[in-house]
């Protein structure tokens, strides 16, 4: 999310929507995203011991930029993406195309609120600056720990709670 977007969480501005990006100015957006979470992704995958044949998730997916990192970790494994914005899934899927292709990753259209998996399937689940969007963040969270496995690993990345000036509908869901 670029520096000014944890602002606008409740709102479209001129630069976009950053809850569900959507048209040219969504595909901006998420490009940005890609560059601005870039230093946190790395910085979070390095806590994170993914190993080659993995299957991880990506819930908020976005622009595609966090699930072509983990694809540098994760070589045998699946990579999977899902985003409740169309724009983003399509941006995702452009990001990825090779990945895609190969079988090695999808990106799917869906909610955090009910994931299409089966329980225990995922070795890791990441969420990147997404956490503050869900819209019930308990009954998401127990969403999380259904599908990722026995002994598995959920990684949370979102620097905007480190912010004294957040809007309180944000710092509620914290």
């Amino acid at each position: 999310m670029a520096e000014t977007d944890w602002q606008h969480t409740d709102q479209v501005t001129a630069e976009g929507n950053p809850r569900r990006p959507e048209g040219d100015a969504g595909r901006a957006m998420l490009a940005r995203m890609n560059e601005s979470h870039a230093h946190l992704v790395d910085w979070g995958l390095g806590h994170l011991a993914l190993r080659p044949a993995d299957t991880v998730l990506d819930i908020g997916c976005g622009g595609g930029n966090t699930l072509a990192r983990m694809a540098e970790c994760v070589t045998e494994g699946h990579l999977v993406g899902i985003d409740y914005a169309e724009t983003s899934v399509e941006a995702s899927r452009a990001f990825n195309a090779a990945l895609v292709e190969r079988g090695r990753m999808e990106i799917l259209h869906g909610s955090v609120e009910a994931l299409p998996f089966v329980d225990g399937h995922f070795d890791a689940v990441v969420t990147v600056e997404s956490f503050y969007f869900w819209p019930s963040p308990e009954e998401s969270l127990r969403e999380v720990a259904r599908v990722v496995r026995e002994g598995g690993s959920f990684l949370l990345l979102a620097e905007i709670y480190g912010r004294d000036d957040l809007p309180e509908s944000t710092r509620a869901k914290v």
